[in-house]
C-alpha cells in the first residue's frame, strides 16, 4: 500500500512537470520580443533600452476577463517584472505592438498587444489611473514581430 502511494505521488509529480514544461513552451511561442530603443517604465520599475519579451500570462478572452498579468523580461541580464493589467478588447485580431505614453519626459509602457489576439493589456500608472496620452505627440507605438524561437 505504501509503495503504491509513493509511485502515485511520483507519477503525479512527473505529469505536473510535463504540463509545466508544455505550458512554458506554449507561452513562449506567444511572447512578443521587441527592441525598445529608449528607457521605459513598467509599474514602478525603470528598464533601460534593450531587447525584451512581453507576454500575457493569463491569455484573457474578450468580455470574460477584466484583468491579466503581463510579464516583461529582458533577453540579456536579469531584468524582470510581472504586473497586473486591465484587459482591453479589439474587434479584430491585433497586430503585435507596444504603446508607450510620454509623461514628464519619461516613457511609460501603457499597452501590449500580442499577434492575432483580440485582447491586449493596458497598464495603470502609479496613481491608479490608466496611462493615456494627452496628445498624439505623447504617444509612441512600436510595431513588433512575434518571437520566432
Amino acid at each position: 500500500m505504501k509503495k503504491s502511494s509513493v509511485i502515485s505521488v511520483v507519477v503525479l509529480w512527473v505529469l505536473s512537470l510535463f504540463a509545466s514544461i508544455a505550458c512554458a513552451q506554449t507561452a513562449n511561442h506567444s511572447a512578443l520580443t521587441v527592441k525598445v530603443p529608449f528607457e521605459f517604465v513598467v509599474g514602478n520599475q525603470t528598464f533601460p533600452a534593450g531587447i525584451y519579451k512581453f507576454q500575457s500570462l493569463l491569455n484573457s478572452v474578450p468580455s470574460k476577463a477584466t484583468i491579466d498579468v503581463l510579464e516583461v523580461r529582458s533577453t540579456v541580464g536579469r531584468l524582470y517584472s510581472a504586473i497586473v493589467t486591465d484587459v482591453v478588447g479589439s474587434a479584430e485580431p491585433s497586430h503585435p505592438r507596444l504603446v508607450f505614453t510620454r509623461v514628464g519626459g519619461r516613457a511609460f509602457l501603457s499597452e501590449v498587444w500580442q499577434a492575432g489576439k483580440q485582447t491586449g493589456c493596458r497598464l495603470q500608472n502609479h496613481q491608479d489611473h490608466t496611462q493615456t496620452a494627452e496628445t498624439e505627440n505623447d504617444k509612441v507605438t512600436l510595431i513588433a514581430s512575434a518571437d520566432s524561437h
